[in-house]
């Protein structure tokens, strides 16, 4: 069966006195970060855009979240917003974010929380990375990443030579690019420990080598990096009967960048975290949902917002409408904390078997270690391997070795990679005595020698004579 993917034309910002009045923009953003609202030919490419209530110094800057007591849909559209919000405060960055199968959507139905989770990343200051409809663009040309036209005024649109638009090998002409993107890889579905402006850059000067304009989190790119079925939350473009119900890297990224403040630092005086707060049925929240076949022709997110200077901008209010027309798929299930697929995943296998098995010294007994990375790709992490015996406690050495110790040994220090069936032992059982063996695998969320297992898997094995 086709599928369409339902687009809708950007309306233009009206266009106000920077210095003296508010600026207000209607983002018609049926779908689905790496750029900020406001960021472009108009108002400056280095522009950031900040949540209600932010004013240039350090906060937990609560948000008001609201539905409109007289919108149709109004208690159906409760858990998807209470979920939505969930999900932006708690920024966790997932993989296999697309869900076709398997998801409580109808296959001919759009799903509202997908298309509430957007939009919300909308009123809180996150733009489209790819260059969408607003940019008047037809088709495919859309997906590439967003940009500014250079001084020859029109968009130079060359997908390289891997033949995928939005990649790290596009060749873009003197397009500027608006799209902040990670330093040390240009893979916009991992994110770094520290996000600010030591990390992320929009200047292409700092791409790594081999790249010549900013990757974006489209799905059709992640499968270069080998992450299917994952695009970024802020990406337009929706289909029915799809879930998108968790953010990407890229959207957890920007939103960070934008937590670091007017410098741009992480760790300073001017971060914020960001509270959104659910309030219920009321008109006057800073950002309310309602249903509204008026202003939305599928949804919009409408924000008004004024400059704290010339570089950083703050959102005063945000309303977000949908269509009531459209045939919309209301969730009605609580998300799951944390998401699936969010976190590394190291598995160790004893004999191509996990959890637990029994074997009799008869046998050979062999250790591999696997990881999926996930979006903490490249992150600089220890590794440990730990072995609890009828001998007592061993670990694995940098030199794969079993050492007996009662303190830990690390077996790896460095990035954090994907690894398929590695292996770490493999000896006759005859040589271990007859018992239990439990033996983990772990990798922990920073490099510091010291273990704390923050994600890991264990296997027992039965040794019978």
């Amino acid at each position: 069966m086709k599928r369409t993917r339902y687009l809708l034309e950007f309306l233009r910002p009206t266009r106000l006195q920077l210095a003296l009045l508010p600026l207000v923009i209607s983002v018609a953003s049926p779908s689905f970060s790496g750029i900020f609202e406001f960021a472009g030919e108009e108002y400056g490419v280095d522009v950031i855009t900040h949540p209600p209530g932010y004013r240039g110094t350090g906060t937990i800057l609560t948000v008001t979240v609201g539905i409109s007591p007289l919108s149709s849909h109004a208690q159906e559209m409760v858990i998807p917003i209470q979920n939505i919000i969930n999900t932006w405060n708690n920024l966790i960055p997932t993989v296999d974010n697309i869900v076709n199968e398997g998801s409580n959507d109808s296959l001919f139905q759009f799903d509202f929380e997908s298309v509430a989770l957007h939009e919300l990343g909308h009123c809180i200051g996150l733009g489209h990375p790819n260059l969408a409809s607003e940019s008047g663009l037809n088709g495919s040309d859309r997906n590439f990443t967003h940009s500014t036209r250079g001084a020859d005024n029109q968009f130079n649109l060359d997908s390289g030579a891997d033949g995928v638009i939005g990649s790290g090998d596009d060749l873009r002409g003197d397009d500027i690019n608006l799209h902040w993107f990670r330093k040390s890889n240009n893979n916009p579905f991992s994110i770094a420990t520290k996000v600010d402006v030591t990390t992320y850059s929009r200047d292409q000067s700092d791409l790594p080598p081999g790249n010549t304009f900013a990757a974006n989190a489209a799905r059709n790119v992640g499968a270069l990096f080998d992450i299917p079925n994952t695009e970024a939350v802020m990406q337009q473009g929706v289909f029915a009967g799809e879930t998108q119900r968790t953010l990407a890297a890229d959207d957890v990224a920007t939103a960070r960048l934008a937590m670091s403040g007017l410098d741009r630092l992480a760790g300073t005086a001017d971060d914020y975290s960001l509270k959104l707060e659910f309030v219920g049925s009321t008109d006057n929240a800073d950002i309310v949902f309602s249903f509204d076949d008026n202003r939305a022709s599928f949804s919009v997110c409408e924000i008004s917002a004024e400059p704290i200077n010339p570089s950083h901008f703050v959102i005063t209010r945000g309303r977000i409408y949908f269509n009531s027309n459209i045939s919309w798929f209301f969730n009605n299930t609580s998300s799951p904390f944390p998401p699936q697929r969010s976190l590394p995943a190291p598995t160790i296998f004893a004999n191509q078997i996990t959890d637990s098995l029994t074997l009799t010294q008869n046998d050979t007994v062999t250790l591999t270690v696997s990881l999926n990375p996930g979006v903490y790709v490249g992150n600089q992490v220890d590794y440990w391997v730990r072995a609890i015996t009828p001998m007592g406690t061993f670990w694995l050495n940098d030199r794969l070795g079993f050492i007996q110790s009662d303190q830990p040994i690390r077996a790896h220090g460095g990035e954090l990679i994907a690894i398929n069936h590695f292996p770490i032992l493999n000896t006759s059982a005859s040589a271990l005595p007859a018992g239990t063996y439990t033996v983990t695998f772990a990798v922990d969320d920073n490099l510091d020698g010291i273990v704390n297992g923050t994600f890991n898997n264990t296997v027992t094995i039965t040794l019978t004579p």
